[in-house]
């Protein structure tokens, strides 16, 4: 949820039709935790860390040890007024991490070029769960596929299919290269194409235990809300991707499952209510744009861990923004075991309109408020808002909500709590505001930095800001309820029960 700062494009689920709990286990031992120093045994000034690498596959987790693959990447900035003093790690024989020289009190644990967390915890949990196996590989192009199914639904002109591979991290969607014919149920050497929901499309191989799940999804409606809907499933384990291949055969017959009838009260006025918060000048989306969305995913393996990767939907739609409360009555299938989890989002997007001073080309960035939580809170209750925008947003001690020069490049933002709920962590994203030659009349922006933080106040080290450049910064309030993200920073895609409020500042431009 926070890295990226949110998962792919939204997709559909795809069916799983063996159940875990059949699938024969053939795990590593999990290793045993290396004891980690307690502050003041080995050097009272250090900070030390352990990373683990859980990995969900479709035989069960495999747990490794892995400081190696993400020690050379991690650094320790420590304030100093407006400069900072970087610590990288030391070398150790073992596989804990180690920063000597870090006095108490709060730092920077810098991942990268871009990714920073103020924290001031000793001892750091860099545990990270992954979906699928080690080593998979992926490669630029769509992977050309040939269909021959059936079994299906009724299609329509515009009927695509969702692939999941979780014991290959993969999900995506498959793409027809021709208009099927308009209510048919079979396809007979139709040409298509795999394109990855992660921007690079994964390498399935069978022989490494690959299991391809498609599903079939169709149009739906509920009033004014449009959807897509899991309708038929198909699981298949012996295809096999292969670069260069000039098509990879996919055969079989879709299965039914029975119908599930969903029914969510979203308070969308509690969202609305808000508005002002986000931005003096935040507005919906336009109708042709993505709106307000509602979103069931599946969780695979089970909530045990949390969300662990992404392995597509269940449903997907879309509302066109209003403050209106709507009740919806929607219709699915869940073709996976009762083992795996399923978790509900809704998501109200907004746009603040951005310039690039002193009178450039204009553009938007956009808002959100979210709300994530088990399908089951979904149906029990009415989905609203449990927490609303960081308040009172200022920089260097004045009103960030209005455009104004910045006199440093490390200026101070601060920021009041919500109003509504209480924030467990902030997050702040830094975008740099411009125009492109190639398109010199639209603003565009690019993310420049993020920091999490559980304080209300943040100074932004050297070399984030550029001179005589714009930026604006998305500054959110989240709710992460039983985990510390300023302990265990990696876990934040695994968040089951959260919610995030963000506010924007207006253009802010550097000396």
């Amino acid at each position: 949820m926070l890295r990226s700062p949110y998962r792919p494009r939204p997709l559909h689920l795809a069916a799983l039709l063996v159940p875990l709990s059949l699938l024969p286990l053939a795990c590593k031992p999990e290793p045993e935790p290396i004891p980690i120093p307690d502050p003041g045994e080995e050097d009272p000034d250090a900070v030390y860390g352990q990373r683990l690498i859980h990995r969900r596959k479709d035989t069960g987790d495999e747990v490794v040890q892995d400081a190696t693959g993400v020690r050379s990447t991690l650094a320790v900035l420590i304030p100093r007024g407006e400069s900072v003093e970087t610590q990288p790690s030391v070398p150790r024989q073992d596989e804990v991490i180690q920063f000597n020289d870090v006095p108490l009190g709060p730092y920077f644990l810098k991942r990268g070029t871009d990714w920073y967390i103020l924290t001031e915890h000793r001892q750091l949990n860099l545990d990270e769960y992954l979906l699928g196996r080690a080593g998979v590989v992926t490669v630029p192009e769509a992977i050309p596929l040939t269909l021959s199914v059936e079994g299906l639904a009724p299609m329509d002109p515009y009927q695509d299919f969702d692939l999941v591979v979780p014991n290959a991290g993969a999900a995506g969607v498959i793409r027809l290269s021709s208009t099927p014919t308009p209510g048919g149920t079979s396809l007979t050497g139709q040409g298509a194409e795999y394109r990855s929901a992660f921007g690079r499309q994964e390498v399935i191989d069978s022989a490494l235990g690959d299991r391809l799940y498609m599903l079939q999804k169709l149009r739906r409606s509920s009033g004014d809300f449009n959807y897509f809907a899991a309708a038929r499933a198909l699981t298949l384990t012996d295809v096999t991707f292969r670069p260069g291949d000039p098509s990879a055969p996919v055969s079989g017959t879709f299965s039914e499952f029975p119908a599930r009838q969903l029914t969510v009260d979203w308070r969308r006025s509690s969202f609305e209510a808000h508005r002002a918060a986000v931005h003096p000048q935040a507005v919906s989306l336009p109708e042709t744009s993505v709106r307000h969305s509602l979103i069931v995913s599946p969780a695979a393996g089970g909530l045990s861990e949390g969300v662990v990767g992404y392995a597509g939907e269940l449903i997907s739609g879309n509302i066109p923004a209003s403050s209106q409360d709507v009740t919806l009555s929607l219709e699915y299938i869940n073709p996976y075991p009762s083992s795996w989890g399923t978790v509900a989002s809704v998501v109200h997007r907004y746009q603040v309109p951005v310039r690039v001073p002193p009178q450039g080309p204009s553009g938007t960035l956009g808002v959100s408020l979210k709300e994530q939580a088990e399908l089951s809170a979904f149906t029990s209750g009415p989905v609203q808002a449990r927490l609303s925008p960081p308040t009172q947003l200022q920089v260097d001690g004045a009103h960030a909500q209005e455009e104004r020069a910045l006199t440093s490049l490390t200026p101070v933002f601060t920021w009041g709590p919500p109003a509504l709920g209480t924030a467990d962590l902030y997050e702040l994203r830094i975008f740099r505001v411009y125009a492109s030659p190639s398109s010199p009349d639209v603003a565009r922006t690019e993310t420049v930095a993020t920091f999490l933080t559980a304080q209300r106040q943040l100074r932004v080290p050297p070399d984030v800001l550029q001179p005589q450049q714009a930026y604006a910064v998305r500054i959110a309030a989240i709710r992460t309820p039983g985990r510390d993200l300023t302990q265990t920073p990696f876990r934040a895609d695994s968040l089951v029960d959260t919610s995030l409020a963000e506010a924007l500042t207006s253009v802010l431009t550097t000396p």
